[in-house]
């Protein structure tokens, strides 16, 4: 009796399997590929500060030309620039602003985790009413933990250069007047 059950799941999974893949082929639905590579270097945290619901649908206006390959703040200016050369569109990140990352002040913080569940990227460390900190390397400064802080303990401080994440300020020209 066990062994005509084990046959009938067995046939059952592999008729379902099938089926499954059957209608994959014949429901697929086709996508330009320039936005599904441009959708996989995006962050993913479909935080929404390029002003779109989602990284699926700011990919797909980048492409279409009615959104700037700059306008991911988590994902800097390296991403805005690889995203240029897909399109095949120069842009200028000298102007860009430096790149942000979350601070949170330890002595304010009464462990709400209101700020970890957030972050879309997992950089805030914590448990519920425990002290709360932010991994450095690995918040994108999207923002999202500082609204959702109700206690204010929550800031956005500039990256500090570091040796791997240095930079040069812009070279200027004197003006002789």
């Amino acid at each position: 009796m066990l062994v005509i059950a084990l046959v009938f799941f067995v046939c059952l999974g592999a008729l379902l399997g099938i089926a499954l893949g059957y209608a994959a082929i014949l429901f697929r639905v086709e996508s330009n590929p320039l936005v599904d590579q441009i959708e996989a270097i995006l962050p993913g945290g479909q935080c929404g500060q390029c002003g779109e619901a989602g990284c699926r649908q700011a990919a797909e206006k980048m492409v279409a030309g009615e959104l700037n390959p700059n306008a991911c703040p988590p994902g800097g200016s390296n991403l805005a620039v690889s995203v240029a050369e897909m399109l095949g569109v120069s842009i200028d990140v000298a102007d860009q602003d430096k790149p942000l990352v979350a601070y949170i002040a330890e002595s304010q913080c009464t462990g709400c985790n209101r700020c970890y569940k957030a972050c879309p990227f997992d950089a805030i460390v914590g448990a519920p009413k425990q002290l709360h900190t932010v991994i450095k390397d690995v918040c994108t400064g999207c923002q999202l933990c500082q609204k959702a802080c109700s206690q204010g303990c929550l800031s956005m401080v500039e990256v500090q250069p570091d040796a791997a994440n240095w930079y040069w300020p812009k070279p200027t020209l004197p003006v002789a007047v």
